[in-house]
């Protein structure tokens, strides 16, 4: 007989998937037997929300929408996000920290707590969400155990990961758009936790320098976050890398425009970026290979690393060329100001509207 793997939470340890009690479980079947009978069953599982791989239909329902509204939760109706934050929302979407310990997304602020306790002297948190999972046994565990590893040694950092359910829908050759914003809402009411989180913790706030990496079809997640301003902070975030960004072209000025909480946003792009170019089959440019003539948003910087003949996977060291690029995404992905006005591996710089595109050199 198999056993689950058993996967750290914010609380305890518990096996995948959580386990009710047997006298709850048996409760909850004779309670859910007449409607099971009826066929109307809900397909509940009996875990406890925001403890779970995946959250009940009914909880996913209304967290797709945007839940109730609830002060803070960056939704209709609400002020300022650092509020009362209210009661949480359950989402399927989850944060992730290595070794494998697992929070709701409205548990950002225990989850960045948690970093700093077990690494005082740690200066950076990078959220990262990611993109497409094929292979590598599916998310979390594909980049649980390659990219985020890499993220922590390369920049230095502590790393939360932002994982979106159904990123593996239609292997090999799916594009999951509609499960990537169906996480839109969750992603929003992390951001809105995490200003409530800096707003009641300003010493451990102060300590340490946050960056959002949004990558490939996360960036639609993101997208999905943005239909309207957050009203976080501005500076809540030092910066927000939308890296290798699946999003469409087209109309992307609009929800850019609505990122409003991090001191620089930056917008990457990739001419040679072969699995970006697949996406567009039947669908149209993708913001992060090719800018066209589109209006851009000036509230991003809009690098281009075509020359550096890279791929796809170039937010980490190990898919990156030159020491261009390489001292770009050690300023970005450390919250620290990269010099696109002076620096001599920007080759050009082109005006287009409100924004400029950075033209960094191979080397």
């Amino acid at each position: 007989m198999s056993v689950a793997p058993r996967l750290a939470t914010a609380d305890t340890l518990l096996p995948l998937p959580n386990r009710m009690p047997r006298r709850s479980l048996l409760l909850a079947a004779l309670v859910a037997l007449p409607a099971f009978a009826l066929g109307a069953c809900s397909g509940d599982d009996g875990v406890s929300p925001g403890t779970s791989p995946g959250a009940s239909p009914s909880s996913t329902a209304s967290a797709s929408s945007g839940g109730p509204a609830v002060t803070g939760d960056g939704g209709p109706g609400t002020s300022t996000p650092d509020a009362s934050p209210g009661p949480d929302p359950v989402f399927d979407a989850k944060l992730y920290a290595l070794p494998e310990t697992s929070y709701p997304v409205t548990k950002i602020g225990e989850a960045i707590d948690a970093l700093l306790a077990a690494k005082p002297a740690l200066e950076n948190v990078i959220v990262f969400v990611h993109g497409r999972s094929c292979g590598g046994g599916g998310e979390p565990t594909k980049s649980m155990s390659s990219v985020v590893p890499e993220l922590e040694t390369d920049y230095a950092a502590g790393v939360l990961m932002f994982f979106w359910p159904g990123s593996d829908d239609g292997c090999p050759l799916g594009f999951p758009e509609d499960r990537a914003r169906a996480s839109g809402p969750a992603l929003r009411a992390m951001i809105a936790r995490t200003a409530a989180w800096a707003s009641s913790h300003p010493t451990q706030a102060a300590k340490v320098k946050l960056e959002l990496l949004t990558h490939s079809l996360g960036n639609i997640v993101l997208e999905a976050a943005l239909a309207q301003p957050t009203g976080a902070p501005p500076g809540l975030f030092s910066s927000a890398v939308l890296n290798s960004s699946a999003a469409a072209l087209a109309g992307h000025a609009t929800w850019l425009s609505n990122l409003d909480f991090a001191s620089r946003a930056y917008v990457t792009v990739n001419g040679g970026d072969n699995i970006l170019l697949a996406a567009t089959a039947g669908r149209g440019a993708r913001l992060g290979r090719d800018l066209g003539s589109e209006a851009l948003s000036g509230r991003a910087a809009y690098v281009d690393f075509t020359a550096s003949d890279v791929n796809h996977q170039y937010y980490v060291v190990s898919g990156q060329k030159g020491a261009s690029m390489k001292g770009f995404y050690q300023d970005a992905l450390r919250g620290r100001v990269y010099d696109l006005a002076g620096s001599s591996a920007i080759t050009k710089r082109t005006p287009r509207g409100s924004a400029t595109i950075y033209t960094f050199a191979g080397n």
